[in-house]
């Protein structure tokens, strides 16, 4: 199965450290590609024209206005560009407005490298339903956070990780997800039942395994 392509990111950010460090968080992340930073709404806005990205990693506060005014800008013109809020402004009306403008996620800084991963892995999850004609059940539930997870005992995010693991690679066994992230078997065949359970994974048996037959789980 041959990789999703590249998902094209423009950085809104002022603080050119922040940027460079967000770079290359995308980087080691792999699957983005980084079309460059802008640092003001102008500039912001020139690039998305021009350069048509996929996704925003977008500050609230900048020089010549704010990032949220920008990102309802696009909403009122038509512009299908996920955006996840990266900015120190925590107050409940900002957090309110990016929700209502569809941000695939808000991050407070400072940033922790896991968190900003957790956050590019909603992204992937959001692009791949994108490019699906129709959208299952499974991928809205995903999406739109329903609490099917804490029902079960599960940490959202942790699911996100088990999600963006097994999308687009081989069929893998609970030892070798949980091997790849930092899980316990038993943790990771928690999750991965629970994503066959709601259609998100489906399960099949390796009977030419040595011994008891291994359970291979993959994407539906």
């Amino acid at each position: 199965m041959s990789a999703p392509p590249a998902i094209r990111t423009l950085i809104v950010e002022d603080d050119p450290r922040i940027a460079a460090l967000h770079t290359r968080w995308l980087h080691d992340a792999g699957g983005f590609e980084v079309l460059g930073f802008a640092e003001t709404v102008r500039i912001a806005r020139s690039m998305v024209a021009t350069l048509r990205p996929a996704l925003l990693l977008l500050d609230v506060q900048l020089p010549d206005g704010r990032g949220l005014d920008f990102l309802r800008e696009l909403r009122v013109a038509g512009a299908r560009v996920d955006a996840i809020l990266v900015t120190a402004a925590n107050d409940s009306a900002s957090v309110q407005d990016a929700l209502i403008h569809g941000a695939a996620d808000y991050l407070v800084k400072p940033v922790t490298p896991g968190r900003f991963g957790v956050a590019l892995g909603r992204a992937r999850e959001r692009a791949a339903v994108w490019a699906q004609p129709e959208v299952r059940q499974g991928d809205l539930d995903a999406l739109l956070s329903t609490p099917a997870s804490a029902a079960s005992g599960l940490d959202a995010d942790t699911l996100q990780r088990v999600r963006a693991a097994l999308r687009g690679g081989p069929p893998r066994t609970a030892a070798d997800l949980g091997t790849a992230l930092g899980l316990s078997r038993v943790t990771a065949w928690r999750y991965l039942e629970h994503l066959v359970e709601v259609g998100e994974a489906a399960v099949e048996t390796d009977v030419g395994t040595v011994g008891r037959p291994a359970k291979r789980y993959r994407r539906s």
